[in-house]
């Protein structure tokens, strides 16, 4: 007459909470369910209004492969600085729209990688990778 243990599963559902429950969290845990409940819509927004500047480098790995935030960073003394991750990603972004562009004007790779470097400050192996991602 043994005791039978019942393995017990706690599912958490972001979707289902309130925003004011993911401050029950103390740790970057809570952070990382807001931003997956509001993947869809405005994860950029609960990002920068949140207290969650800095966060650890496992959650913000979990974020970019969980939520597709294709964010780019770099740890830092005290975590990955989300706003600083943003604006990168945001700059990132507009380099790609503008070789998309570009592109589809016609410019050659050169003339491409010349006026990225110019407009946006950046080096020519921060394009490289970029220009040839993009197909017209």
């Amino acid at each position: 007459m043994g005791v039978e243990l019942q393995d017990q599963i706690n599912l958490i559902s972001p979707v289902d909470m309130d925003d004011k429950e993911f401050l029950k969290f103390h740790t970057d845990f809570g952070f990382a369910m807001e931003v997956i409940k509001h993947q869809s819509s405005d994860a950029d927004e609960v990002i920068g209004r949140t207290n969650h500047r800095k966060i650890d480098r496992d959650t913000a790995l979990f974020l970019n492969s969980a939520v597709k935030l294709n964010l780019e960073y770099e740890e830092e003394t005290g975590g990955v600085d989300m706003c600083l991750a943003m604006e990168r990603k945001q700059k990132r972004d507009e380099i790609t729209g503008a070789i998309k562009l570009m592109k589809y004007q016609g410019a050659s790779e050169n003339d491409i990688i010349k006026e990225m470097m110019e407009m946006f400050n950046v080096t020519k192996d921060y394009v490289l990778p970029l220009l040839t991602a993009q197909k017209v």
